[in-house]
């Protein structure tokens, strides 16, 4: 792809714009960069499951099974399911990273 290309649109008023290339951008919540990895997507969710299950553990200590579960649904598995369809990971690293967040549970 050749990034030196300058795109230009014509307003309501006939003034000519240029558009400025980006390398990312976040669109409904996924972050897109221009080569479709999704890598600092996958990271940004990672960090915010992580940080969801710290607030878990810290703020609930004695927890039935069940209520975990409610809880670890409701606040840490939305953060890596949410349009899992656009950015399911292919790559063994991310794919890995991901599963690291629910093996952690567990530790």
């Amino acid at each position: 792809m050749d990034k030196s290309h300058k795109y230009k649109i014509v307003d309501g008023n006939n003034q000519v714009m240029e558009l400025e290339r980006q390398d990312k951008v976040k669109d409904l919540g996924v972050w897109f960069d221009d080569r479709l990895t999704f890598r600092e997507h996958i990271n940004e969710k990672i960090n915010k499951a992580y940080m969801m299950l710290g607030v878990i553990k810290r703020n609930f200590k004695y927890l039935t099974v069940s209520t975990f579960v409610l809880l670890y649904k409701s606040m840490v598995r939305l953060h890596l399911d949410y349009c899992s369809s656009v950015w399911a990971p292919y790559m063994k690293g991310d794919i890995e990273a991901i599963e690291k967040v629910q093996k952690w549970l567990l530790s």
